[in-house]
């Protein structure tokens, strides 16, 4: 029997990601209102600190703490055996409910007798209709529409877009069969009946099943648009994994087996299963075709690097290459390509769409080096190491300059280093919690966020129409690339209606909880604590890095005293113009006047070893209490704006040293003549005030 005591109880499955499940539970005690809830969590072996971080903020809930992963049907229902609420919600931990959801669920089941489960509108994170709200059982033409795709290219077709029911609008209250399994709200009491979900689907499945055998009964389900909740889909599981597409096709047929077996022929139920092998294959290769991608545009890339080097070596001659003879260049081009994945692989740059630019240039150079190697044991090919160094050149600036493309059009790339122009971010709450957040977020130097705007939120008004309808124009105004909602200050209810604003805008939409303590992306968490200052396993300190960093700086040095020395050393001779002391290094006042003369005493500085071209401050007034000499530009001062205290500052160089590559360097010089940092505009501001 139900405890009166209880209406809902909701039960989770967690599995290893806290953060979202954290701020789903704060949204539920939003949504609680004069309800009493019983909340279980249960945790699938997630081998992190998830119970013991969930259950430090939420000690009213309920946690069972599984051994071993087994699986979202069985999870359930070990939740479902002490659920004791009049109805039961099934949600999943990366989703999002509304201030109303329950409300508006309770409110349909009283209304509605005989409907034994509800669900409501799903949303993507983008704010788009997500298909999956309403569904229908999969029946042969069904499954064969979805399995081939068909019913992507006619969603409102009667027979051929079933599966997701095209033909129902979303904002349209009807009956259907099959609700998603990230949000059921059921009657316990159907729910008990029915058994709960079949245990043999381990994941996915297990929802179409449970609601196919509701119509065996007298009650129904019914989809209710009224509310509605966002759906992060599958942060425990990623789509492009092969074992997702496995266990997906894998259930799809345990259900077509379960329940039409009977009718349908041994050679029926084999094309069935081709068919599925068939799509499982095909979304395999669809989920990671920007990876495939990445891989063939690397390789491509490399070879035709490899041939313009051949041409430029024998002197732009394209005979070496349409001559018969000159076949047996493949060879360097095969064993090029093969050497880049094999180090490639090593290295894990294909294991992330956002891999390393750093990792890239130490394939690329690993691999020509390794082919150089190679012809000085293959005398026949030992013509080709001239033509390797332009190769490798030209290589460098291909496959790097591709990349850095590809960084700085994405709207969702946030990392650091090679990207010249930072996300423009709109922040939507209160005044008095963006202006802490703006703080927080500009003490991260691995962050890459431009605050370009805050729409403010009276507290007062909050629930007013048109809340925010200034969004879309500072949206489009101000070109913004993410916004996020703090969700201390503004309701779910509020941040959903604006997401339905936002999905034609091509913007990154994040969300900030009420903990204010990290910031949750579609596919990620960022945490806005600081980086820890501790001193240990500083990259800078390596003597490799060091000595390449000099080899460079010199190099770089070098090269501008010899261009510049014909015109500035003549003025040097002559110039009576007095020095100031700044460090170790004396420069003509003022700064900006001498700049040419300056800049020729910087660099020669550089090369005598007083100071680097990427270091600490060189200023007195901004002196660094970490050991590791001056520069003429450097992290923290590219971004001294944004730094609002010593500590902050502190975080950037200590974030240098730390992470440091050959790479961070030219990045930083690339940033600070992009900005137009000026090391003489700010010493000569400095010697204004």
């Amino acid at each position: 029997m139900n405890t009166p005591n209880i209406d809902i109880s909701i039960v989770i499955v967690n599995y290893k990601v806290k953060e979202y499940i954290a701020n789903l539970l704060n949204s539920i005690y939003k949504a609680q209102k004069q309800f009493k809830l019983q909340i279980i969590v249960i945790d699938n072996n997630s081998e992190d600190d998830s119970i013991s971080y969930l259950r430090q903020k939420y000690p009213d809930v309920t946690y069972i703490e599984n051994k071993e992963n087994v699986g979202f049907g069985k999870a359930n229902n070990q939740g479902f055996n002490i659920a004791t609420g009049t109805y039961t919600l099934i949600i999943n931990p990366d989703t999002l409910v509304s201030e109303d959801t329950l409300e508006e669920m309770v409110r349909h089941m009283q209304s509605n007798p005989q409907c034994g489960a509800c669900g409501c509108k799903i949303l993507n994170p983008d704010g788009t209709f997500a298909p999956e709200s309403k569904r229908s059982v999969p029946k042969i033409t069904t499954a064969l529409a979805k399995v081939l795709g068909l019913n992507i290219l006619f969603p409102k077709h009667k027979m051929l877009g079933s599966y997701y029911m095209g033909w129902v609008g979303e904002n349209e209250t009807a009956e259907i069969p099959v609700l998603s399994g990230s949000f059921m709200f059921w009657r316990t009491s159907v729910l008990k009946e029915l058994g709960g979900f079949d245990e043999r689907f381990f994941m996915y499945g297990e929802d179409i099943d449970l609601c196919y055998r509701i119509q065996q009964t007298d009650f129904h389900i019914s989809y209710v648009p009224t509310t509605s909740i966002i759906h992060y889909k599958g942060e425990s599981s990623r789509k492009g994994d092969l074992r997702y597409v496995k266990i997906f096709n894998k259930a799809l047929y345990q259900f077509f087996e379960k329940h039409h077996s009977s009718n349908y022929s041994r050679i029926f139920k084999g094309f069935i299963f081709t068919a599925i092998t068939i799509r499982a294959i095909a979304a395999l290769i669809a989920n990671n075709v920007r990876l495939i991608g990445f891989v063939a545009t690397d390789l491509i890339l490399l070879n035709i690097s490899v041939l313009l080097g051949f041409i430029i070596r024998f002197q732009f001659s394209m005979e070496v290459l349409t001559n018969v003879q000159s076949l047996k260049y493949l060879w360097i081009n095969a064993l090029a390509s093969v050497l880049y994945v094999a180090i490639g692989s090593a290295m894990d740059l294909f294991k992330s769409k956002k891999s390393s630019i750093s990792n890239q240039l130490k394939a690329v150079l690993g691999s020509y080096l390794a082919v150089a190697v190679i012809t000085f044991f293959a005398r026949d090919l030992a013509f080709t190491r001239l033509g390797l160094v332009y190769g490798l050149i030209i290589a460098t600036v291909l496959m790097v300059g591709l990349r850095l493309i590809q960084i700085n059009i994405s709207k969702s790339e946030t990392k650091v280093t090679g990207r010249l122009k930072r996300s423009r971010l709109l922040l939507v709450g209160n005044y008095s919690d963006a202006v802490p957040l703006k703080q927080q977020i500009y003490a991260h130097p691995n962050w890459n966020y431009e605050i370009v705007g805050l729409i403010g939120i009276d507290e007062q008004h909050e629930e007013q129409d048109g809340l925010l309808p200034q969004l879309i124009d500072y949206v489009r105004a101000y070109k913004v690339d993410q916004v996020f909602f703090l969700l201390k200050s503004i309701s779910y209810k509020s941040m959903l209606e604006q997401l339905s604003y936002l999905q034609n805008e091509r913007v990154i939409v994040k969300l900030i909880p009420d903990s204010m303590d990290f910031i949750l992306g579609k596919s990620n968490v960022e945490y806005l604590e600081k980086i820890p200052l501790i001193d240990v396993g500083l990259e800078y300190s390596k003597g490799i890095n060091r000595w390449m960093k000099r080899i460079i700086e010199c190099s770089i040095a070098i090269a501008f005293l010899l261009i510049s020395a014909p015109v500035v050393l003549p003025s040097l001779l002559f110039t009576r113009a007095s020095k100031a002391r700044i460090n170790e290094v004396k420069l003509y006042q003022p700064f900006i006047k001498h700049k040419w003369k300056n800049r020729f005493l910087l660099m020669w500085n550089v090369l005598i070893g007083n100071i680097q071209i990427v270091g600490a401050p060189l200023t007195n007034q901004k002196k660094s209490k970490l050991q590791y000499k001056p520069g003429i530009t450097g992290l923290r001062q590219i971004n001294e704006s944004r730094l609002s205290n010593d500590s902050d500052a502190q975080n950037y160089e200590l974030y240098y040293l730390q992470n440091y590559s050959i790479w961070m360097d030219l990045d930083i010089v690339m940033k600070s003549m992009i900005n137009r940092y000026s090391l003489l505009e700010n010493l000569q501001n400095q010697s204004k005030d």
